[in-house]
């Protein structure tokens, strides 16, 4: 608690809190709810380009989620996709997987928004719906955090992530096709305190009773 003072002079000083007092501020500041990793991430698929060529479309839906925890350490390996959801006009698709582009076996993130952030051309994931056989000749794929390019092999500098379709062996899909993920964040289990941090609340609790209770026996006003 803060003392008021009067000195010999008619000055007025106003004292310093109890240094008890601060430091049970300190254990009960760093307290907080814990970050809330129990959650899920759900990544959308929108479509820019349906490119060119013979036929031109582009999947009526695409979806895939992978853990909160994830995501906010900024790498999504290759075993954390799950749920699968693909489907494309004039395409079945009944097995549905991720895929690796390169050996990195992840795809980097910005560990808040989701967002790939395409660290390395030649590397990231995707994901595949078949029928059949995988790679089959029916078949649909989207790159997830890896960089396009053109059926030459060169980069595309504007094309990020894009799909590709086969029907019967046929080419389903325009070339080059681009599009993006969304990432959708569900917080199943919102953050609380962990243990510790509550025995720190309590003790810190504990420390400002007895602080206040202290100040309270002591002379407010005074002369110096």
């Amino acid at each position: 608690m803060t003392e008021h003072h009067f000195t010999r002079s008619g000055a007025y000083r106003i004292a310093r809190p109890p240094r008890l007092f601060l430091a049970a501020l300190c254990l009960i500041a760093p307290a907080g709810v814990a970050r809330a990793t129990n959650g899920v991430v759900t990544y959308v698929w929108t479509t820019t380009s349906q490119g060119f060529g013979p036929h031109v479309d582009q999947p009526t839906s695409a979806s895939f989620d992978v853990p909160l925890a994830a995501m906010q350490s900024g790498k999504i390996l290759y075993s954390d996709i799950s749920n699968i959801q693909l489907s494309y006009p004039g395409l079945t698709l009944t097995s549905f997987t991720p895929t690796s582009i390169g050996l990195d076996f992840a795809a980097f993130v910005d560990p808040v928004t989701g967002a790939p952030i395409y660290h390395d051309p030649d590397q990231g994931l995707g994901v595949v719906g078949y029928q059949g056989a995988l790679f089959s000749d029916s078949f649909l794929s989207i790159t997830f955090d890896a960089v396009a390019y053109t059926a030459g092999g060169q980069q595309l500098a504007s094309v990020a992530d894009q799909y590709n379709a086969l029907n019967g062996g046929a080419p389903y899909a325009g070339y080059p096709t681009a599009g993006y993920w969304t990432a959708h964040i569900l917080i199943i289990d919102p953050g609380v305190p962990e243990p510790a941090s509550w025995a720190m609340m309590v003790g810190g609790f504990g420390l400002v009773g007895g602080a206040m209770r202290a100040g309270r026996r002591k002379t407010r006003v005074g002369f110096g």
